[in-house]
């Protein structure tokens, strides 16, 4: 249920993606009536944005987002006006609420500072998680533009894995990697967490890789436990009482698919948190 009667965001919205989407359906969770500032060319030629000379006319990128708007919220109500300078309506009245991202929350902070210069009430800061992508580091529309990943967040070029999984398992590891990933580069890591750290061969990683590790079960642990980790993303290990072979490999592309998860996870309500006027 809408607890605002009015939500606002802004932003560039190129090539719209699975990150857009999360914003823009946030703020029609939180707002009954939601505005959205869409940055002019004016705008964006004094603000260098990477790849910027691909950046989709302003025409045309608010054609996509009112058809997915229209398709998505059809019975909402809704408006898209030019974004000419940081703060656009966010600070004009009649808003009570401001949708923005994690990494972006600095710019609700501001339109709140200028709200009170103005002698206008604050509004309420919506906190949206990131949206990961396949490997797992944020959907951007920057990536998007270089490249590197799609829209849905699936990765196009080949995704560097290093893979610790004992011998048996590996043929189950491996399925799931070519299920989930487009031509992984897999590698399979030399460490045996069955020896001391003492007696363990270190192994140079690339930061851009994502790794993996399957621990079979054990007396004191009678399940998988699956783990991944990617740069400075580690998410939670699971354990699977899984005893086929498919049963491991379909738990291991579960865990493989950051699409589902956030960063910056919280229970106020699903995927938004609140951050009451600062």
């Amino acid at each position: 249920m809408a607890r605002y009667p009015v939500a606002v965001l802004g932003g560039t919205f190129d090539r719209l993606h699975i990150g857009h989407e999360a914003l823009l359906n946030s703020a029609f969770r939180v707002g009954r009536d939601v505005g959205i500032g869409l940055t002019t060319a004016a705008f964006l030629r004094g603000r260098a944005k990477p790849l910027g000379g691909r950046i989709a006319p302003y025409a045309r990128r608010h054609r996509t987002l009112a058809v997915w708007l229209r398709r998505h919220h059809p019975d909402r109500t809704w408006w898209i006006a030019p974004l000419k300078d940081p703060l656009g309506r966010s600070v004009e009245p009649g808003v009570d609420a401001i949708v923005v991202s994690v990494d972006t929350r600095g710019g609700g902070r501001a339109v709140n500072r200028e709200r009170r210069r103005r002698g206008l009430p604050p509004v309420a800061i919506v906190l949206v998680p990131l949206v990961l992508a396949d490997d797992f580091r944020p959907v951007s529309s920057r990536r998007i533009r270089a490249g590197i990943i799609d829209c849905e967040g699936r990765r196009l070029s080949r995704i560097a894995i290093r893979a610790h999984a004992p011998t048996g398992s590996r043929d189950a590891v491996r399925a799931a990697l070519n299920e989930v990933y487009r031509r992984p580069a897999i590698r399979w890591s030399g460490l045996d967490r069955s020896l001391p750290a003492s007696e363990q061969r270190v192994e140079r990683r690339s930061p851009s890789e994502i790794d993996i590790e399957v621990v079979p079960p054990s007396p004191t642990a009678p399940a998988w436990k699956i783990s991944v980790q990617a740069g400075r993303i580690r998410l939670p290990a699971i354990r699977v009482p899984a005893a086929a072979p498919g049963e491991l490999r379909e738990a291991i592309a579960r865990r493989l698919r950051p699409r589902a998860t956030r960063v910056g996870r919280s229970t106020h309500p699903p995927g938004v948190r609140v951050a009451y006027k600062h």
